[in-house]
């Protein structure tokens, strides 16, 4: 316990120094601009964002889960930590090789790679990325885990609710966000995210997706030399996306993205959470790959349902439907003023039902939604969240590609799709329903005859009645006690003054046992 304290303090005064540097001279200010609340005027939202980047892969993470977190954080923020870059410091080549040598004991490296470049192809929060040739000649990318990782993501996570504890002691609103919810969400996301046998399992489950998919690339994972910390895949050659020239069609290419991003969302509910340009690929035969599957978002039924809903709603201007959005997807809080949600999502609804598809920017609505959520007080769902963050990055790609290019355009063939099977599960629902009342009144009558058969009888009881009752009968007890108390004592001074000794005793050793009695039935209550 000890030892972790002090890891703390070090860690506590290593972040302090590192604020000091950029001129921030309070942790605690800083977090306070961090959400929002009054501070300098020189916390920026842009230095706020590049405080974070500076400061390194936890700040990252924190700041890529607060970016998804519109009713804690404001807009101005979000649309700063949505440009969070997730770069960080180069590993020394040596700590790499000693990380794989470990891995991969009591196999010799020489065994498994023939070559390894010892300059990293990338490097960020999590983890960096060396190329290597293994044995049998393939070219693989090998992305190993960030040395003392989890426990660094702990200390943090610890660091930060001890900050968050200390804002709230101070805070009224602080208190109220319930940010500690959201310190254990990064902890738990990102612990996640470093896992690599749940990357190398999504890989597969999309692999499986796309292996139809002219268009569509997942590298290849090779589990059987890949493990927690190292997982070994496929090299893809090509382009990013942020790099190509005018040669490529990249109408197309923002075709071929946004369509695999709606089938991962309409048609299967899992999807790849962190589009941006760095983990799209352009490859030599035109396909597009994608990399880098720590971060999923997942939609279950009912909630694509709720989703489908909603845009029922804005088609039919139904403000009603559209709030059982809300409430189906548990977004009403008791802050939210239930009036004014519905008055706001009229004029939202309004605002787009008479609009096209092609007409609808994806980013600006829901970015209008994100400060619809604030405004009233909503609780954000994280898969919602996370839905909303890759609808924003997607949205950042294909303006990369093509700034005239509307991604809505294309989400007309999915919805009808999609609407058609929620329709068929609406009706499947009203089928049930039919169903379930015809029987019931079957069942009822069975009931009736059976109470009829047997002559049995109710009795119904009121709970708080009897309580009530109880609680009469507990005092009258007590007091009844009390009484014969008082009388002993009187009996046992009146003996002594007759000089009837033993019978004063007797009495008042009687009376001070009905008195514990008494205390005890007191306090046990």
């Amino acid at each position: 316990m000890l030892k972790r304290k002090l890891k703390l303090a070090n860690r506590f005064k290593e972040i302090t120094l590192a604020l000091s540097s950029l001129g921030i001279f309070n942790i605690y200010e800083y977090f306070k601009a961090l959400f929002g609340l009054e501070t300098e005027e020189d916390l920026k939202p842009q230095k706020i964002r590049e405080t974070l980047e500076y400061l390194g892969p936890s700040f990252i993470k924190l700041g890529q889960i607060l970016s998804i977190r519109p009713d804690i954080v404001p807009q101005s923020i979000i649309r700063e930590l949505i440009k969070l870059q997730d770069k960080a410091s180069q590993i020394d080549f040596q700590i790499i090789k000693q990380i794989l040598e470990k891995e991969y004991a009591p196999k010799k490296l020489e065994d498994i790679f023939s070559h390894i470049e010892e300059t990293p192809l990338a490097s960020a929060s999590i983890s960096q990325v060396h190329i290597g040739i293994l044995k049998s000649g393939e070219k693989v990318a090998i992305k190993v885990k960030r040395p003392n990782l989890e426990e660094l993501i702990s200390l943090d996570a610890d660091l930060f609710l001890s900050i968050i504890s200390f804002l709230e002691k101070h805070s009224k609103t602080i208190k109220e966000l319930d940010i500690k919810g959201v310190i254990y969400q990064y902890k738990y996301t990102t612990l996640r995210e470093a896992d690599f046998e749940i990357e190398a399992q999504n890989i597969e489950f999309f692999r499986k997706v796309f292996k139809d998919n002219q268009n569509i690339k997942i590298p290849k994972c090779y589990k059987e030399i890949s493990t927690k910390n190292v997982l070994v895949m496929e090299f893809l050659e090509g382009k990013k996306i942020s790099d190509l020239d005018d040669k490529f069609d990249k109408k197309r290419l923002a075709e071929i993205i946004t369509d695999a991003y709606y089938k991962m969302v309409f048609d299967i509910g899992v999807y790849h959470a962190d589009p941006h340009p760095g983990n799209l690929l352009v490859l030599k035969d035109g396909r597009v790959g994608i990399l880098d599957f720590g971060m999923i978002g997942k939609l279950t039924g009912a909630k694509k349902r709720l989703l489908y809903e909603h845009i029922f709603a804005v088609v039919n201007l139904d403000t009603t439907l559209a709030m059982n959005f809300y409430e189906g997807m548990k977004m009403i809080t008791p802050k939210t003023d239930i009036d004014n949600l519905e008055y706001q999502v009229s004029i939202f609804i309004d605002k787009y039902h008479n609009k096209t598809l092609a007409n609808i920017n994806l980013k600006e609505m829901v970015l209008e939604i994100i400060e619809l959520v604030r405004e009233n007080h909503l609780k954000l769902p994280t898969d919602l969240a996370y839905l909303g963050k890759a609808a924003i990055g997607l949205d950042g790609v294909i303006r990369v590609l093509d700034e005239n290019f509307n991604p809505t355009e294309r989400l007309t063939q999915f919805l009808q799709k999609s609407l058609t099977d929620y329709a068929k599960e609406k009706l499947n629902e009203i089928k049930d329903i039919i169903s379930f009342y015809y029987n019931l009144s079957f069942k009822i009558d069975e009931i009736l005859k059976i109470l009829r058969r047997e002559r049995i009888t109710f009795q119904i009881l009121f709970k708080d009645h009897e309580e009530i009752r109880d609680l009469f009968i507990s005092q009258i007890n007590k007091l009844s006690l009390a009484i014969i108390t008082a009388g002993f004592f009187i009996s046992s001074a009146l003996f002594n003054i007759s000089n009837q000794h033993s019978l004063s005793n007797f009495t008042l050793y009687f009376g001070f046992f009905i008195l514990f009695i008494l205390i005890y039935k007191i306090l046990r209550e």
